[in-house]
């Protein structure tokens, strides 16, 4: 192996990715843009033994719906880590989620104890749900309350909802990906997920990348959690002002390729080698596709699979 060249031996050595609407099209099966996977190929290659590169998926599914998705869209590569539900941290090996046990056993505790004294709000929540709109509830193991929204609309009723009573059942906060809805504690979600895995592995906020297109994605798109921002072309308004105002890439084109369009700016802009050129516009082809993602057709929320 040649030496890894100076300007990149540190700038990025852990990477955190949001999956649907982030490295992946909303629409079914369409496989993720294997540049994608050229870079993190590159990554793993580049780096040095004590310094080693990795990769998690930072995601609302669980560990079923994940592996049968990236079979579905033939993902050439396995993360190092996942972070499922936005609150359980695994490391991947062998192609097995082996669930970090410490963290995972609190999480579960700790959400057992919030859900079930917030059993009043539940009752309100679901009848609102049922006689005010209509939204379909979804069986969700990890939260008391999960839905599908048939528009953002009628998401933003039900949010407004629930915020508002809130304030009675401290710690507990909506999980948001479009029209999906879930509940879980305030202090887990892809953030604080992601701060705990830097403890983990060794690799602090200042060499960690993250990348997310939706609300469930803002909690780790702020510096405390990783120095370098990115979010695709379709990502969501809100989550491109956030990203900008602390200097982070908003892309110009979709899903995995904006990713990649930003890492590799992000590098230039700071000086380092980039990994490959970046890529320059938004081809026609893409157009189609960002234009339903916007549309907010997330799949993530409460996972339906």
């Amino acid at each position: 192996m040649t030496d890894t060249p100076a300007s990149f031996l540190q700038p990025v050595r852990l990477v955190s990715t949001d999956l649907d609407g982030t490295l992946i099209d909303f629409r079914p099966n369409i496989p993720a843009d294997a540049v994608f996977f050229d870079r993190i190929e590159t990554a793993r290659s580049r780096a040095r033994g004590g310094e080693p590169f990795l990769w998690t998926m930072n995601t609302g599914r669980w560990w079923q719906s994940l592996s049968v998705e990236m079979m579905v869209r033939n993902f050439p590569l396995m993360p190092d880590w996942v972070i499922l539900t936005e609150r359980e941290i695994y490391r991947i090996h062998n192609g097995r989620a082996l669930g970090e046990y410490g963290w995972n056993r609190r999480c579960a505790e700790v959400h057992r104890e919030l859900f079930a004294s917030a059993e009043p709000f539940w009752k309100e929540l679901r009848d609102f749900i049922e006689s005010q709109t209509g939204a379909e509830l979804l069986p969700d193991p990890g939260s008391p309350v999960a839905l599908r929204s048939r528009t953002d609309h009628e998401a933003d009723r039900i949010s407004q909802f629930a915020e508002t009573r809130l304030a009675a059942w401290p710690g507990l906060s909506i999980v948001r990906n479009g029209v999906y809805m879930r509940f879980c504690h305030s202090d887990y979600d892809k953030g604080s997920c992601l701060r705990y895995l830097q403890e983990i592995v060794g690799v602090p906020p200042s060499a960690t990348l993250a990348a997310g297109d939706h609300y469930n994605d803002l909690p780790m798109l702020t510096r405390r959690s990783a120095h370098w921002l990115v979010c695709p072309g379709n990502a969501i308004e809100p989550v491109r002002s956030v990203v900008l105002a602390q200097g982070g890439y908003t892309a110009g084109l979709p899903f995995a390729s904006g990713v990649v369009e930003g890492w590799d700016a992000l590098l230039v802009q700071a000086g380092a080698e980039p990994l490959a050129p970046v890529p320059a516009s938004v081809p026609v082809a893409e157009e189609e596709a960002i234009a339903a993602a916007a549309t907010g057709a997330g799949v993530e929320g409460a996972d339906p699979e």
